[in-house]
């Protein structure tokens, strides 16, 4: 698969998204809706299924035995029960322990992109830790075959009857005087004018 055909959108863990008709409110709501190879009876009763593979952060030595409990998680979405079933018979049969060439690994983005294949897409990668996490999909798929992200569209003016800005101050708009001579005297220019030499 093509780089530029993957698509990576790095969200907030409580974003609200949606997949395959239904809504996720988060990381949180993704993570009751996941389910692996030991309890996938009771969570595919109707489509879209979330499959988590995840894996403990590394362990050297006996502390990091104790307390680690961070996990790489990565959720493969689906609408189709084959797939779900194909991932969660790969997860219990140890494809990787066994020597075999693991179909659905982690797979961190950044580090990964050489590895994503088509079948993997869509997913969402979580580092364990953190308050973002990844949505990679194919960016050519169709709109039913990929995830859509709520986010608020951004309503930011400096008064009621400007239009909506973005990138700074509206045109002609002059702020507070500014008080910044000995005898706290107000000034002709504005913070602006100043942070801008003029």
């Amino acid at each position: 698969m093509n780089r530029e055909d993957i698509e990576i959108i790095n969200i907030d863990i409580d974003d609200t998204f949606q997949y395959g008709g239904r809504t996720f409110q988060g990381l949180e709501d993704l993570k009751k809706s996941a389910f692996e190879s030991y309890n996938k009876k009771d969570k595919m009763k109707r489509p879209p299924y979330v499959v988590i593979i995840d894996h403990l952060y590394p362990c050297f030595d006996s502390e990091d035995y104790a307390n680690e409990n961070r996990y790489y998680q990565n959720y493969y979405l689906t609408t189709d029960s084959v797939k779900a079933e194909r991932i969660c018979e790969e997860t219990e049969s140890g494809f990787s322990v066994s020597g075999k060439p693991q179909l659905y690994p982690i797979l961190e983005p950044a580090f990964s992109m050489g590895k994503i294949e088509e079948h993997h897409l869509p997913y969402i990668y979580y580092h364990g830790e953190g308050n973002t996490m990844q949505i990679v999909q194919n960016a050519k798929a169709s709109a039913k075959d990929k995830i859509t992200v709520n986010r608020p569209a951004c309503d930011f003016s400096f008064h009621d009857d400007d239009p909506p800005c973005l990138y700074g101050p509206p045109p002609g708009y002059k702020d507070e005087p500014v008080f910044i001579d000995d005898n706290n005297e107000p000034q002709d220019r504005s913070w602006l004018d100043i942070l801008l030499g003029k």
